[in-house]
């Protein structure tokens, strides 16, 4: 019988494992396998013995949270004050914005995705942005992101072109529900048309520049540009 449960959650993780994009989350993924396993074969063995792992493995992932990714990057962290604020500002700037939270383990491996693809595409006319909707709750709702632990809406990318939403990934089906999507780096480069986004932003910022444009990287190595830093989360 335990032949056969472990079978089956290695069939689990091989499934998850083919949607994984970092080698942090196979591991992950690796891990988990494990403890669900080890609670399993300790229930069998004694009841006392699983209650006290599955107490333990809780306590655990309750105080050890996931590192935040804490490299360069060209990124503004909105509040739930300021991202209304900035996306109206200019509507001849194209935001892509991530509605991310710390406490999901995808949106931890997908942060230096989203700040490499910051680093290479940043311009005047294109900008990047993020939102912890897990603190901020009520941009969640204005936005339709769900929240819930069981969510496969986390983390989600929209594209704002002229201050009004005009395509965001993963995609919401009729009933609701988060359409599986792979956030590579490839992918939000094709999805999102990023080349021709930042060949148009750049022709259009050209002309209300007043000096040559300073590398994204110069700034971004720096800290966030206008924005929240990590301590202010």
């Amino acid at each position: 019988r335990e032949v056969e449960i472990l079978m089956f959650l290695s069939a689990i993780v091989m499934m998850k494992n083919r949607r994984s994009i970092t080698v942090e989350q196979h591991i992950g993924n690796i891990f988990m396998f494990s403890k669900v396993a080890n609670a399993i074969l300790f229930f069998r063995l004694d009841i006392r013995m699983g209650l006290l792992y599955l107490t333990l493995c809780i306590v655990f992932l309750m105080t050890c949270k996931p590192p935040l990714y804490m490299g360069p990057e060209y990124i503004k962290y909105f509040s739930d004050k300021t991202i209304d604020e900035e996306l109206d500002r200019d509507k001849r700037v194209t935001w892509i914005v991530e509605f991310f939270a710390n406490w999901s383990s995808e949106c931890q491996s997908f942060a230096p995705i989203f700040a490499d693809l910051s680093l290479k595409y940043n311009c005047p006319g294109l900008h990047f942005g993020k939102v912890d909707v897990g603190r901020y709750t009520d941009v969640s709702t204005r936005y339709k992101v769900s929240t819930s632990p069981l969510t496969k809406q986390l983390p989600t990318l929209i594209l704002f072109q002229g201050g009004t939403e005009t395509m965001r990934r993963p995609q919401i089906d009729k009933k609701g529900r988060a359409v599986s999507w792979t956030f590579s780096e490839e992918n939000v480069i094709r999805e999102f048309n990023l080349n021709e986004l930042y060949q148009k932003a750049k022709k259009q910022s050209k002309p209300r520049e007043e000096g040559p444009e300073e590398p994204p990287g110069a700034q971004a190595a720096a800290g966030h540009p206008d924005g929240e830093t990590k301590k202010d989360k």
